[in-house]
């Protein structure tokens, strides 16, 4: 039988190749490969003579990629990148006992930082890493065994993909800040708190809300600006002013009474996107185990005790039969997939 791959070029060069590509240099290629810069050329030259095309156009200081430069660029990003998730999978094996779950900041932070003493307790012999990556593009790059991205409702799940959440949007501030907001329109006198890095849905932004609102006043209200949501929430707590809150992310701080909503469950807006559970190994038990305890703090009673996350008034017979039915029916094509 012949051998499959007898006509691709070396590997090594393929590899030299994506970082002078990358890099647009000789020189900080050979740099970052430990290799010189008469070596990187050589492969460079090499790899041309075997395709029988030039992949780079070389100026008087510097280098740009040709067009089949950039065709076999794209190959070879994708075969790498193929590479180094199955490797990191092998290796993740061999760790015994270690799970790695890659998710954004503001998810890691407030939904699953605070349970991760629940599935610790339920499961002791699992050590979990929280890699925080907050570009999708990253994420799938990480070679972590189980990844949370956000996708549009309504969407297809795909195989080894589970629906956890959809946020909530609506205003919080402190107890104390609360009695000066008898209405929606007393929000333009107070100073409005804005995360303008955490996430590009209009929702997410008061422009939005004061023009949801009809909310009209002599001047603009004062604003207060954010890049992350962990700071933009404190200052909320700190009673500095209003911000928009993302349940179940603020749900933590409501319980403990440290924010309020001072409009109740009147004033609230679906996010535009859903946080998605992923995985690349589905017969690797420390996902499974994984995947069970967030579909379970996903259901809806995030601060529900236990592991199932059944909430009290829903414990006698007949609702935990209906529940238990249709958390089990949700699993089984959860599972299929």
């Amino acid at each position: 039988m012949a051998a499959p791959y007898r006509s691709l070029p070396p590997l090594n060069s393929l590899h030299t190749f994506e970082a002078v590509a990358r890099n647009l240099s000789f020189t900080k290629a050979g740099l970052e490969l430990s290799l010189t810069q008469s070596a990187v050329s050589h492969q460079i030259r090499a790899l041309e003579q075997h395709l029988g095309t030039p992949l780079f156009r070389r100026l008087n200081r510097s280098i740009e990629v040709t067009d089949a430069g950039n065709s076999l660029l794209n190959g070879v990003k994708a075969g790498l990148d193929s590479i180094l998730l199955a490797s990191e999978r092998v290796r993740g094996r061999h760790r015994m006992g270690v799970l790695t779950v890659a998710a954004p900041t503001a998810f890691a932070t407030w939904w699953l930082v605070p349970r991760l003493g629940r599935f610790a307790a339920l499961h002791p012999s699992i050590e979990v890493r929280i890699a925080v990556v907050d570009d999708d593009r990253d994420l799938h790059r990480s070679g972590a065994d189980v990844l949370i991205t956000s996708k549009a409702p309504g969407t297809r799940e795909r195989p080894g993909e589970m629906r956890l959440l959809r946020e909530e949007i609506f205003p919080v501030c402190s107890p104390e800040l609360a009695v000066q907001l008898g209405s929606p329109a007393a929000l333009l006198d107070q100073t409005l708190i804005e995360c303008g890095a955490c996430d590009e849905a209009a929702e997410a932004h008061w422009d939005h809300w004061i023009a949801k609102l009809r909310l009209r006043g002599t001047s603009e209200p004062r604003r207060l600006h954010f890049s992350h949501f962990g700071t933009a929430l404190t200052a909320a707590i700190d009673g500095l002013g209003v911000v928009l809150g993302r349940s179940p992310m603020v749900d933590v701080e409501l319980a403990a009474g440290r924010l309020v909503r001072p409009f109740g469950k009147k004033v609230v807006a679906k996010a535009p996107t859903l946080f998605v559970l992923h995985w690349h190994d589905f017969s690797d038990q420390r996902v499974t185990a994984f995947r069970d305890f967030a579909l379970d703090e996903a259901c809806g009673c995030e601060l529900a005790a236990g592991p199932c996350g059944m909430p009290p008034s829903e414990q006698d017979s007949r609702s935990q039969i209906a529940w238990s039915a249709g958390r089990a029916a949700r699993r089984a094509v959860t599972f299929a997939n």
